[in-house]
């Protein structure tokens, strides 16, 4: 089912639109926008996989609006409406990342075309790894997040080339970051700039694997510590510590809180324990050195604060269902087939 957004202020136009997208089977209207602003809003909360815009929305120009959401959604699909057209306003729209220049009325049967024959779309749509690793961040769910990260950059390594790994990416981190509350465009290209999809994150796995989760770990740590400030130290410590043993107490004791009260914020926000949580940090450390060294399975243990490698094997097999050097010759095996 494709979600369809649409932009335009012309009253009849807006309804007689609505009864085309009601008697058009594989779509649904989830939303009508007066102005820019009010797309952008519906664009974070419904990330539509079309969005039709007439070229001027008021005082507005509508090629502006569709320039900005193909910069922060650039996997949805664009098309310019108006009743006239000139050759420097249809390479504007193309320019702005628009799919197609449409004249008004728009008919049935265009849009029946639009929404059958439209292959971005329907990529956008089959891909359910996306949908999956950004419905666990919404649920606050930091170890179904990092299974679905697994899973999602499996899918990208074998399925995809390194332009659409680019762009499926940029369209994830541009959805991830506008999960946190009240956030401006501002902030969010800040955030966009600081986590760069560099080409060893294109192209290596293992450092894709971690780029994808170091986004998602910025975003729940966000949005916990707008809910409860004390948390933003007990991260920060995490993080600062990653490579000694970490216990629940020195983290209370570092936050000024009690061991319980910290276990049910844990609980109640990462939908984790607090050991499972740095043991999680810690793995996905030990992945990026993986990657990104030559260093063995025991070095990286003692690196990461585990005084016996046995032991880090252990936790490593309890998340991961394999040994880490298993998961060294499946990854390797992964690369080999994508290479």
């Amino acid at each position: 089912m494709f979600r369809i957004l649409l932009i335009d202020q012309d009253t009849l136009f807006r309804k007689a639109f609505s009864k085309m997208i009601a008697q058009t089977s594989g779509c649904e209207l989830i939303g009508i926008a007066k102005n820019g602003m009010e797309a952008m809003e519906l664009m974070d909360r419904f990330h539509p996989d079309i969005v039709f815009s007439d070229v001027m929305i008021g005082i507005e120009s509508g090629i502006s609006i569709c320039n900005t959401i193909h910069k922060c959604f650039p996997e949805t699909v664009i098309y310019i409406l108006s009743s006239y057209c000139s050759k420097g306003t249809i390479k504007e729209s193309m320019d702005a990342g628009v799919a197609e220049y449409l004249y008004k009325p728009l008919s049935r049967n265009k849009l029946s075309v639009i929404v059958s024959g439209n292959e971005k779309a329907e990529k956008t749509i089959d891909n359910s790894f996306m949908e999956d690793l950004y419905n666990a961040v919404e649920e606050r769910s930091y170890k179904k997040t990092y299974d679905s990260a697994k899973k999602l950059v499996n899918y990208l390594f074998c399925e995809c080339d390194v332009s659409e790994r680019k762009q499926k990416l940029l369209s994830l981190e541009s959805k991830l970051f506008y999960l946190i509350p009240g956030i401006s465009m501002e902030q969010k290209d800040y955030y966009i700039q600081k986590y760069e999809v560099t080409s060893r994150v294109l192209n290596k796995s293992l450092i894709c694997y971690c780029f994808i989760m170091q986004i998602a770990t910025e975003v729940f740590r966000q949005i916990c510590t707008m809910k409860y400030v004390q948390m933003d130290k007990v991260l920060q410590y995490v993080e600062k510590n990653i490579h000694e043993e970490i216990s629940l107490s020195e983290l209370a004791e570092e936050a000024g809180i009690s061991n319980g009260y910290l276990s049910r914020i844990f609980k109640k926000f990462y939908r984790i324990s607090v050991v499972d949580y740095i043991h999680l940090r810690k793995l996905i450390m030990a992945k990026y050195y993986m990657a990104t060294s030559e260093m063995n399975i025991s070095d990286i243990s003692f690196l990461l604060g585990y005084s016996e490698a046995g032991y880090f094997c252990k936790i490593f097999k309890k998340y991961e269902g394999q040994t880490p050097s298993a998961f060294c010759r499946t990854t390797q095996n992964m690369i080999s087939k994508t290479a």
